[in-house]
């Protein structure tokens, strides 16, 4: 039909999108299979029905034949295997086993453990066995959420798990030994500075050293994807393989007489990306790179007429076949969209001078990756084009040759290949003030999947099918898609009625409270381990109910497992005022958070009982703590003096009770005139100081909601707490159970939507409780 054209020279395309949707067959996924069958129609006529069929028969039987999550009961097992990969990953030393057995069985794939205490000392091709604790990954259970297991399936991984210490290890053999790797993290990591640990990343492919800092002030000028080893190092380092060989060729008359010059250049520049991939480690990203440039630029160098589409479809087979779950991989899709965006700019613009050309080409490739990098990431840098026009061009062209260059010279001279690493790290510096003095990051509300889909129909028929009326109706009509549809998820947003949403974080509390388009969030998560659950899991999901700006945020009290997410909510997102318990920092987080005040001008305010506002129909009221000046007792009873809120409108009533049980519960029974509600979060998790009976009798609850961490050390929530809640005759839900737990109401009564997590359920499953409002009996 309208694309025909394109499998008419060649038949991958047919077969590439035949795969594709062999793989969505077979991972149950309909909107996308949908939409592969929709570009099916468009690409694949009578004379391709065999390629596509073909394509789909192949991508059946490779994600039939992908390693599957090994069925390891969680639980102390004995491990051996051989290390492919060992180091520190986000803070935590992680080995990489390939060919491991548990327990005497043999399993197909790789197994990531992570050693705690003592770690270092392992080196790929050591044999090691050893008794650890294995764990399959556990979703938080909210909806939408990242899906981390999915994400280590696509690299081979089928089982994670962690040894306490690393003196518990048994090394079987040792075959690991120092290399070139080796040698260049050693020296750039001695170095201590910020510069090299991007530098490691770049060259190495070593992303351990790299700070959250350091990773936002690349994405705050867009280019976050220099980063990671992609088809942008593996281009580079094929042309300078390519001009290495060349002008050596050029440089001895007798070699460039007899040999085909071009040929061996090109020859040269393949090679040299392969000796590239196993110096960097033969990752999955890497191999997926070097395919993917390896074929673009390969038929550009040994094609006179190259069919870009046609190469970039044989390596999508390539890596499908080898990795299907890449197809699920957002590092795969921002590369087969860059590299798509490119061919559609060169293509577009041939013709048109070389500078116009220059300019397009990273134009393009910001267009057609923008829809993905919107939907999973959430925040865009308005710098992103610009950037790509400047930046990347400097790495190229600079930072990169001679970063490569000073990894040649490691062997042969310190101080050769010590200066050039030096410019490189100058180069690297240069960005990171550049960042620092214009490097921004604003937040865009998560769109719908059909816009993302709608985008890449309009830009895929825009710029690849011929000209034709059925080309100038689609295009408009995905247009129409792409421009009305942030509206329409912005008026539902808009017309939404008060809801609660009790945000699962693990061992914390984030609560979201939603009406009208405005938003009041309580507390984000934390933990006493450090991860930031504001990045990672509150932040994310914000953007996903569609909150770009929160009219006011509640730091209930300064405990890390209710406020260590808060500094980067507050950093990202618009915040119209604060409230909190003290005015005292007496901790990082509060600290964090009140230079981020200052910095972004926002009001701050110590709550207490009494204080009352009328968010455009959502009223809100403090009844604890009650008016007390001496932080120094704030201090000491921090949970007693946490800020409880009553939340309501004309529909529904909740209390939220964040950690103060016992007392606190007892002091607001006897303060409070009205109590009653029809939902309470629950003080403190569920601990057994929680719910008194004095406190039920008053607040009549219909509904009660836990935050607490699953399989937690504290064993909340608590067996007194539930049953004092059962007896009251309180439906009880809880996140380390339910997962988000969503609160609201409507003409049939008050509904509780649960999103249990995967790990229990293997799927997503939502239950709908419905409490009639007249009989008060519960109808699940």
């Amino acid at each position: 039909m309208i694309l025909k054209h394109v499998t008419e020279e060649t038949p991958l395309p047919a077969v590439f999108i035949g795969i594709c949707s062999g793989i969505l067959l077979c991972s149950f996924n309909g909107i996308f299979l949908g939409f592969a069958a929709l570009f099916a129609f468009f690409l694949v006529d009578t004379r391709r029905i065999a390629h596509f069929s073909a394509g789909m028969f192949m991508g059946i039987i490779s994600i039939l034949s992908a390693p599957q999550w090994a069925g390891i009961p969680d639980g102390q097992h004995i491990i051996e295997g051989t290390v492919r990969r060992a180091g520190f990953a986000g803070g935590t030393y992680k080995v990489l086993l390939d060919d491991f057995m548990v327990d005497q069985g043999a399993f197909k794939g790789l197994a990531q453990l992570s050693i705690y205490t003592n770690v270092g000392g392992l080196g790929t091709g050591d044999r090691i066995r050893a008794h650890a604790k294995i764990k399959r990954p556990r979703p938080f259970g909210n909806s939408g959420e990242f899906d981390y297991r999915e994400y280590l399936q696509a690299q081979g991984i089928v089982l994670t798990g962690s040894i306490s210490d690393y003196k518990d290890i048994e090394i079987q053999s040792r075959m690991s030994s120092c290399g070139l790797r080796d040698k260049l993290v050693s020296r750039l990591s001695a170095l201590a500075r910020p510069e090299a640990e991007v530098l490691k990343a770049i060259l190495a492919g070593d992303r351990s050293g790299l700070t959250y800092s350091l990773r936002d002030a690349f994405a705050a000028l867009g280019i976050a994807h220099i980063l990671a080893i992609s088809g942008l190092h593996m281009g580079i380092i094929i042309l300078m393989g390519y001009g290495a060989v060349f002008s050596v060729l050029r440089l001895v008359p007798p070699l460039a007489l007899r040999l085909d010059v071009p040929l061996m250049a090109k020859a040269g520049g393949i090679i040299a990306a392969g000796f590239y991939t196993v110096f960097a480690g033969a990752t999955v990203p890497t191999l997926r790179a070097a395919i993917m440039a390896g074929c673009v630029l390969g038929s550009m160098f040994l094609f006179r007429k190259a069919n870009l589409l046609e190469s970039l479809a044989f390596a999508g087979i390539v890596i499908l076949i080898i990795w299907p779950l890449e197809l699920f991989s957002v590092s795969f899709l921002l590369s087969f969209a860059a590299v798509l965006g490119i061919i559609a700019a060169y293509s577009g613009l041939e013709g048109f001078p070389k500078w116009v050309v220059f300019a397009g080409i990273p134009l393009g490739a910001t267009v057609f990756t923008l829809p993905v990098v919107v939907y999973v990431f959430g925040f865009v840098s308005p710098w992103g084009l610009l950037s790509n026009i400047v930046i990347v061009p400097f790495f190229s062209l600079v930072l990169m040759p001679v970063a490569i260059t000073g990894l040649i010279l490691l062997p042969l001279s310190n101080c050769l290949s010590s200066y050039m690493f030096s410019v490189s790290l100058d180069a690297i510096g240069l960005i990171l003030k550049t960042s620092q003095a214009f490097g921004t990051l604003k937040p865009v509300a998560r769109p719908w999947i059909i816009w993302v889909l709608a985008c890449y129909l309009g830009l895929i028929i825009a710029f690849f099918s011929r000209k034709s009326g059925i080309r100038s109706i689609i295009v408009s009509i995905s247009c129409v898609f792409v421009f009305f549809i942030p509206f329409i998820a912005k008026a539902y947003l808009n017309s939404s009625g008060l809801c609660f949403d009790f945000i699962s974080v693990g061992q914390g509390d984030s609560t979201l409270i939603t009406r009208r388009g405005h938003a009041v969030l309580i507390d984000a998560g934390g933990s006493y381990s450090g991860f930031d659950t504001g990045r990672f899991v509150v932040g994310p999901h914000l953007l996903r109910k569609g909150i770009t700006r929160i009219d006011l945020v509640v730091m209930t009290h300064a405990h890390p497992d209710h406020i260590g997410g808060m500094a980067f909510i507050m950093e990202r997102f618009e915040i119209e005022q604060v409230w909190n318990n003290t005015v005292e920092d007496w901790n990082r987080y509060t600290r964090d958070v009140t230079k981020i005040t200052k910095k972004k001008s926002i009001p701050v305010k110590t709550a207490g009982l009494g204080d009352v506002l009328d968010l455009h129909g959502m009223k809100i009221a403090v009844l604890n703590p009650p008016g007390i000046d001496d932080d120094i007792l704030v201090s000491k009873h921090r949970n007693l003096h946490s800020i409880v809120l009553k939340i309501s409108d004309h529909t529904m009533k909740g209390i939220f009770m964040a950690d103060a049980d016992g007392f606190g519960e007892i002091r607001i029974s006897r303060l409070e005139d009205e109590l009653r509600a029809d939902v309470l979060k629950v003080a403190h998790h569920g601990s057994r100081n929680s719910c008194c009976d004095m406190f039920l009798s008053r607040v009549k609850p219909k509904v009660a909601v836990v935050s607490c961490g699953y399989d937690n050390i504290y064993n909340l929530p608590s067996r007194e707490a539930l049953s004092r809640l059962e007896e009251k005759g309180v439906e009880v839900f809880s996140t380390d159970r339910d997962g988000e737990i969503v609160v609201y109401k409507d003409k049939m009564g008050i509904k509780v939507k649960s999103h249990r997590p995967r790990a229990d359920n293997e799927q997503d499953r939502h239950d709908t409780c419905i409490f009639n409002s007249r009989e008060r009996k519960y109808v699940r």
